[in-house]
């Protein structure tokens, strides 16, 4: 019998012994730190400015009904 899900797979790979450092299937394609932090820093950014945003919407939104 093939294992059909995750645990199902995990548990046969344990009894093989199977138990290699884990490779991601898609893995990242960048491995440059610096490179991640800054885009880390500018999603970052640019979610906080959208919340921002929202937040000026809503409150322009509860003034207009006001």
């Amino acid at each position: 019998m093939r294992p059909n899900n995750a645990d199902e797979k995990m548990i046969a790979a344990i009894e093989r012994g199977d138990q290699g450092e884990f490779k991601d299937r898609k893995p990242v394609k960048s491995k440059d730190k610096k490179l991640i932090k800054v885009k880390e820093a500018r999603v970052k950014k640019a979610r906080e400015k959208s919340d921002r945003l929202k937040a000026l919407r809503l409150a322009a939104e509860k003034e207009a009904k006001s």
